[in-house]
């Protein structure tokens, strides 16, 4: 046998024992499987991996146009617009990896869906409303006033302290939503959106976002008011109460209205949040002569992560991965890349 031979089944044998290491099976919403950030992809690099790091398309609405970033970099624009930089360093840690799980799901060159605010091209946008918050690291004033150089480094290194972690349900990226405030019960996903039953995002008790300024609200709303945010359908009175009748049609898993009965004519629970700009479906209310008098639950979908109840729990002495898995139940923690 010449050497040359005896080389080449070596190197035979450690391909067959390692090669298997280097994939991590963790599907996308595609079902196919990733790669190690390091491992070469069979068709060549992707955009999404140059130089070994993931790169994220991003649509900023406030400029109208796309940019290209590191995923790292965009999750510290992210965490600036959407958690506090004062909370807690493991409830940051938390939102750092659930960001992380949220963007790469949306990711085109992984099987997502991207963002038709520009279509064929961002794989996210800027808009909270449509994607998730993210102001520019540079000159963000970041949630709370919390803008300063510290604050901004406590950022980055929660993103350093997580880099590649992700957060899967049987092997697989969840949908990683989450909301400000939860009131003391999360949301089941299948009660606000179509796609059935996540059993990670099923309604649970949260202990821990007592410390909100969202925990609970008060909202007087003027019968004026009411009758003109209100479809035309629905039968009114317009300066008094007198003949107004509401009644819960339908409730969530989490107690928050699904079907408001107003005067006998039904509306969702979300679509009357938006239509009189409520912090939540959660309320009760009470007669007013002056108006309907609205007593609040919480600020948000209150699906997946509360991010107030992160913070309390990190105060309780939780750490980040024990703060998601409590939140997501039946998930855990890994890591796709270095």
């Amino acid at each position: 046998m010449t050497r040359k031979t005896t080389l080449l089944i070596m190197a035979i044998v450690v391909l067959v024992i390692f090669l298997p290491a280097v994939v991590v099976s963790i599907g996308g919403r595609s079902g196919l499987p990733f790669q190690s950030a390091n491992a070469p992809s069979a068709q060549g690099e992707s955009e999404s991996e140059k130089g070994g790091r993931w790169q994220v398309r991003l649509y900023r609405a406030d400029q109208g146009e796309i940019t290209v970033m590191d995923l790292d970099e965009y999750l510290v624009g992210v965490l600036l617009a959407e958690m506090p930089s004062s909370f807690e360093t493991e409830a940051l840690k938390a939102q750092a990896v659930i960001a992380r799980t949220y963007t790469l799901h949306q990711l085109r060159s992984l099987g997502g869906d991207g963002c038709d605010k520009a279509p064929g091209k961002a794989d996210i946008c800027s808009e909270s409303t449509h994607c998730q918050a993210w102001l520019d690291p540079g000159s963000a004033a970041g949630q709370g006033g919390s803008g300063s150089e510290a604050f901004r480094d406590r950022i980055r290194k929660a993103v350093f302290d997580t880099r590649g972690e992700v957060v899967v349900y049987q092997g697989r990226l969840i949908e990683a939503v989450y909301h400000s405030t939860c009131g003391g019960k999360t949301e089941a996903s299948h009660a606000l959106w179509s796609g059935g039953v996540r059993p990670y995002l099923k309604s649970i008790n949260c202990p821990y976002c007592q410390h909100s300024p969202h925990y609970r609200g008060e909202i007087l709303i003027p019968f004026t008011r009411l009758a003109a945010a209100l479809p035309q359908d629905v039968a009114l009175p317009a300066a008094s109460g007198d003949e107004l009748v509401l009644e819960v049609a339908s409730e969530t898993p989490g107690g928050r209205v699904k079907t408001l009965s107003i005067n006998g004519t039904l509306i969702e629970g979300k679509e009357l949040r938006r239509l009189l700009e409520l912090p939540s479906t959660a309320f009760t209310w009470e007669y007013r002569e002056e108006g309907l008098f609205l007593i609040t639950r919480g600020r948000g979908h209150g699906v997946g992560l509360c991010q107030y109840g992160a913070d309390g729990a990190a105060r309780a002495g939780k750490s980040y991965r024990q703060i998601i898995e409590f939140y997501y139940p039946g998930t855990e923690v890994t890591k796709i890349m270095p």
